[in-house]
């Protein structure tokens, strides 16, 4: 029997702090050797993973070379499951870096939050394949609300991922995702949900629970991942594990055909320059520059600055260097003059 190929979506680095327990060059090296034909890097609310894991790809070592996708897990403060968004090209994926940027730059978050409302997903869901991630616990009706939000937004498509807790009960948990998803009419689409590449990781993953949680192996009980089972699967173990819902495998190879986006689409793209009419950049520089001149020696401008500005000077930037040099230290002496700190020897 043919093996279905199989694309495993739901990668955690350890650029989700505290959370991944493998770099992301160490998933690209061990889905080359499983021979996984994709898989997608999306950490908690961040894309930082995602570069490294691009970069991988090029070492000549990696042989077989997996599909990337680029995406992030985004963990909501409104009580919403996680979802996976993955953009489908360019334009997708300069929205979602939009996304990302309102909910790190808003005036009640610290350093590393990330403040998201299911609302701010949905003003940039255009383009966005979006998978909705249900807990171990979870409420039908909460579920099928966020799924019908996200189908009546402008995202690309909507699934309901299904991973496995490895806890006893999951062939009831399965049936109760493909209940929900052919209620919502969406597809299931299959996950692991990696936390790191090879099971040997798995203390390291636990210690970093521990350091996140603030406690100790001795003391954390049940806030410990329930088993080893986190790891990069190959697709023969995966759709042995899916075997009742072998639909949810096929889908995940769906799932990435559908998303042309690429990080080598990204360029340097050298900002616009709002120049007068009649004028070049450069000749509006060379006013700018003068006019700030006038402005800074407004009774005369000394023949050795002239030459600093004109470029004439024998070496203009070391003599720009040595006047601002210059200025500061005179600045200063004149400060300390003014407010001296005991035992300077200024002020008297």
């Amino acid at each position: 029997m043919t093996t279905p190929a199989y694309a495993e979506i739901g990668i955690t680095t350890n650029f989700s702090f505290l959370r991944g327990g493998s770099h992301p060059q160490d998933y690209v090296n061990e889905a080359s050797d499983l021979r996984l034909p994709v898989i997608g890097i999306a950490d908690h609310n961040t894309l930082a993973g995602v570069v490294r894991a691009y970069v991988e790809l090029e070492n000549p070592k990696v042989k077989f070379k997996p599909k990337l996708l680029i995406g992030s897990r985004l963990v909501f403060r409104d009580g919403t499951p996680d979802i996976l968004v993955y953009p489908r090209d360019r334009a997708a994926y300069g929205r979602l870096c939009q996304l990302l940027t309102r909910g790190k730059r808003g005036e009640d978050t610290e350093k590393g939050e990330c403040h998201l409302d299911i609302g701010d997903l949905l003003e940039f869901a255009e383009g966005q394949l979006v998978a909705v991630m249900l807990p171990h616990r979870f409420e039908a009706a909460k579920a099928l609300d966020v799924l019908g939000r996200l189908q009546r937004s402008r995202a690309d498509g909507v699934w309901l991922a299904a991973s496995l807790l490895y806890r006893g009960d999951d062939r009831r948990r399965l049936v109760r995702l493909r209940r929900i998803a052919s209620s919502a009419g969406v597809p299931l689409l299959a996950t692991n949900e990696v936390l790191y590449h090879h099971p040997a990781r798995r203390p390291l993953q636990d210690v970093l629970t521990c350091i996140r949680e603030k406690s100790t192996i001795e003391t954390i009980g049940k806030r410990l991942e329930g088993n080893a089972e986190r790891y990069l699967k190959p697709a023969d173990e995966m759709a042995r594990l899916f075997r009742d819902v072998p639909e949810a495998i096929a889908e995940t190879m769906r799932f990435a055909g559908r998303i042309t986006f690429s990080l080598d689409q990204l360029k340097y793209q050298y900002p616009d320059e709002p120049v007068p009419p009649g004028k070049t950049a450069q000749r509006h520089l060379e006013d700018l520059t003068w006019q700030g001149a006038h402005e800074r020696f407004p009774v005369r401008i000394s023949p050795k600055t002239k030459k600093v500005a004109q470029g004439t000077a024998p070496d203009p930037e070391a003599q720009i260097r040595a006047l601002f040099s210059h200025r500061a230290r005179h600045r200063s002496l004149r400060a300390r003059a003014k407010n001296p700190l005991p035992g300077t020897g200024f002020g008297g």
